[in-house]
């Protein structure tokens, strides 16, 4: 018996230990606020009316007009085929379902099947008219550090010391450590997350203008594959309601962890589209090959 309570005090005394799930939520939120920070940047430079014609082009390519009398009806003919209303349905298949999206959530519509077509056209004026997004908000680069902080802060005492560190702090401790004391403050994460934000927003706005295709891609504008091409088996089995998404419910009805589909839901919103599933493949590529040149390893 005096055995037993001597190795449940030595459990309880051994320091705990930022593991896969903390070390998968700042890589996470770093990737977040870096993806926030570059989409936003090419909005400003760019502006919405020329990311739709762009987008569009993707979709329904040679068939975009270039400088139509009035965009909401040429445009609205593309995508309602015709129609009166443009159907949620029918904007999935078409591959053009974060397009509606965007649409939806600037006209503060709701989850509604359909838009119709004076809805659509105040959407058109608004971009004409340059007013903000509703949705979209900017990412704070110390609240996300903030929340990172907390959850590797395993005793809860303020700061983040040995077996607390991730990989990524134990690498370049000697410049989180500012003030060399050997613990890393909620001040000096700050500095290191941001520094993190720094080099991925700079990877992926370099990927960005290197490759103009790809990160349309990357940012939902371009063409959902049809199933069997990158799309795993999966994503259909597991889309039991065939909306052409799986929510975090069918996700966990299907037995999978849920720090998975964290790690795929880039926005955060409960659904993992196809293309959001596509664009988090791209993520999981780039930030691969940024730990590689980071550490100079294959």
């Amino acid at each position: 018996m005096r055995y037993a309570l001597l190795l449940c005090a030595l459990v309880a005394c051994l320091p705990a230990r930022a593991g896969d799930d903390q070390d998968r939520f700042e890589e996470q939120a770093a990737m977040r606020a870096a993806n926030n920070r570059v989409e936003r940047s090419m909005r400003t430079e760019r502006g919405e009316r020329a990311m739709w014609l762009k987008d569009l082009e993707v979709a329904y390519p040679g068939k975009v007009p270039a400088n139509p009398p009035d965009d909401a009806e040429a445009w609205f003919a593309l995508l309602a085929g015709g129609g009166d209303e443009w159907r949620k349905s029918d904007a999935s298949a078409a591959g053009v379902g974060v397009l509606y999206e965007r649409v939806v959530q600037r006209m503060e519509l709701g989850p509604v099947p359909t838009i119709k077509r004076d809805e659509f056209a105040r959407y058109v004026k608004m971009l004409g008219r340059n007013v903000p997004p509703v949705a979209g908000k900017e990412v704070s680069t110390d609240d996300e550090a903030d929340k990172v902080f907390r959850v590797l802060d395993l005793n809860a005492d303020d700061e983040l010391t040995g077996n607390e560190l991730t990989p990524g702090l134990r690498e370049g401790k000697g410049r989180s450590d500012s003030d060399g004391n050997g613990r890393i403050s909620k001040e000096e994460y700050r500095d290191y997350f941001k520094r993190r934000v720094d080099t991925k927003s700079d990877a992926l706005m370099s990927a960005y203008k290197t490759n103009d295709k790809l990160m349309r891609n990357l940012y939902g504008g371009g063409v959902v594959p049809k199933v069997g091409g990158a799309i795993p088996a999966w994503f259909n089995t597991l889309d039991t309601d065939k909306d052409n998404q799986v929510s975090l419910f069918e996700w966990r009805e299907g037995g999978k962890p849920t720090s998975e589909f964290m790690e795929m839901d880039l926005n955060g919103d409960g659904l993992l589209t196809r293309n959001e599933y596509l664009r988090s493949v791209k993520l999981k590529d780039m930030t691969a090959e940024e730990k590689r040149r980071e550490t100079g390893r294959p």
